[in-house]
């Protein structure tokens, strides 16, 4: 029973409404024989079909056969079982979990004692509190394997669990951490190879590292950083306010704020002198631009502003 909830993920009401006439057999085009494992609807009120993998069938065998030695008989046998939640009767059926002593069909209560009955075989937590094992721990642990081990992806196993939502399967599920960063580093690997193929991963020699290097460094212009690799072409022609490639240093906020004052005295006499619109604007731009060096100078962080 135990293995039966491990290995099909099922909730607890749809183990106990199994039935040997759940497994459904199937025939590819090519000859090839698998088979389908019928979950009635529950949660949800949806049924679903999931498939029976080497594990899962063999735990279901193992039943079937279990049952048939118990009873003595060449089929499991029909049985009653009752809907305690609805509070009304099932169909008869040969249930796949049945009791000892007569043919029946074994209850949630019953199946949920027998977890605990195997959790007082002395398992504790870490803490070394007692472990209670119940259907729902089953559950968590079919995603976590899934998502973990196996690689599904999680929208397979949203279906395989029966949820409607990919963030429930994330609620039973547990991410360990060097998962993500491995499933992360694989899929960012892939992603990179199929632009650049296998030879961009190979080490650099010393002469494409100093290129690289040499291609990185910032330029020092002064009043400012110049971030453009060196050997690019400048399309502004190296008049560098209002560039994003530019980052004012704060030592140079002196500096903004004479040409700021000796700009706006210009625009003054400009206005003054009645000059066209056009130089006007340019002038005002030429201004907005100063004013923009020396704001983001002076929010610079201290230790930013040193290693500039």
């Amino acid at each position: 029973m135990l293995e039966l909830l491990l290995t099909s993920g099922l909730r607890v009401e749809e183990v106990s409404e199994l039935t040997t006439l759940d497994v459904v057999k199937r025939k590819l085009p090519d000859g090839q024989i698998y088979y389908l494992l019928h979950v009635k609807p529950s949660k949800c009120d949806r049924a679903r079909v999931i498939p029976i993998g080497d594990g899962l069938g063999r735990v279901i065998a193992e039943i079937i056969g279990h049952i048939k030695t118990f009873y003595r008989t060449d089929a499991v046998p029909a049985c009653d079982r009752r809907d305690y939640v609805a509070k009304a009767p099932l169909p008869t059926a040969p249930y796949l979990l049945q009791g000892v002593g007569h043919p029946s069909a074994m209850s949630i209560q019953t199946i949920r004692g027998r977890l605990t009955n195997l959790s007082l075989a002395g398992a504790r937590h870490a803490d070394g509190t007692p472990l209670r094992l119940l259907p729902q721990d089953c559950r968590r642990v079919f995603a976590t394997e899934h998502l973990n081990n196996n690689n599904n992806p999680v929208h397979v196993i949203a279906a395989l669990l029966g949820h409607a939502s990919l963030d429930t399967v994330m609620i039973y599920a547990k991410l360990y951490p060097d998962t993500l960063i491995e499933g992360y580093r694989t899929a960012m690997r892939g992603l990179y190879t199929d632009v650049y193929d296998t030879d961009a991963l190979r080490s650099p020699a010393v002469e494409e590292w100093k290129a690289f290097a040499a291609g990185s460094s910032l330029r020092d212009m002064g009043t400012h950083i110049c971030a453009l690799p060196t050997g690019e072409h400048c399309s502004r022609g190296l008049v560098c306010l209002g560039c994003h490639h530019a980052q004012p240093k704060k030592s140079a906020a002196p500096v903004f704020r004479r040409m700021i004052a000796s700009h706006t005295r210009a625009l003054d006499k400009a206005r003054t002198r009645g000059e066209p619109a056009g130089q006007l604007a340019a002038r005002e731009l030429e201004l907005d631009r100063l004013r923009s060096a020396l704001h983001r100078a002076e929010e610079l962080d201290d230790d930013v502003a040193d290693a500039l």
